[in-house]
């Protein structure tokens, strides 16, 4: 892989890309998920639209070299203002390049260009890897902000009004 990859992000909203989005969640579950089972990908594989598209929220694919190399998407909560950040992945070949960084950084400015206050998000505590790379970003622990029955899930929030949203810490 060559150390200088351009990163490209593209909004899901014709046919093609939903399928990709969905192929994409569906190797992240196979693969990435701790517990697929409490997951609601499995429901979210079946209706992206209605969970990521119009006032619901928003999901994007990352390409280089014409080849989609991972997915993320934001959808309401029941909080006002905030947005939850979800699906985030990256195939294995392209972690470590920079790809999830510039993802989750699109996806927080297109979450506050949709008028949100606040980017909220649930991972893993085994999932260290994807903790690192938040907090790195300047995500905080915060209250659950969704009913869920495993107490292994971590809770990270950002505040998109402030002036560190629009670019967030870096490594």
């Amino acid at each position: 892989m060559s150390a200088l990859l351009i990163f490209e992000q593209f909004r899901v909203e014709q046919t093609a890309h939903w399928d990709a989005f969905v192929d994409l969640m569906r190797e992240y579950a196979r693969s990435d998920l701790n517990n697929p089972g409490l997951s609601s990908i499995h429901g979210d594989m079946l209706h992206p639209q209605e969970r990521y598209s119009g006032a619901n929220g928003q999901a994007w694919l990352i390409q280089c070299a014409a080849q989609w190399v991972g997915c993320g998407a934001f959808t309401t909560t029941r909080e006002t203002g905030l947005a939850e950040l979800k699906r985030l992945y990256v195939r294995p070949p392209f972690r470590g390049l920079n790809a999830s960084r510039q993802l989750t950084l699109h996806l927080i400015k297109q979450a506050r260009a949709a008028g949100f206050t606040r980017m909220g998000l649930s991972t893993w505590r085994s999932n260290t890897v994807a903790l690192a790379l938040y907090e790195r970003m300047g995500f905080t622990a915060i209250p659950a902000f969704k009913n869920h029955p495993d107490p292994d899930l971590v809770y990270l929030g950002m505040n998109l009004t402030a002036l560190d949203a629009v670019t967030p810490h870096t490594p």
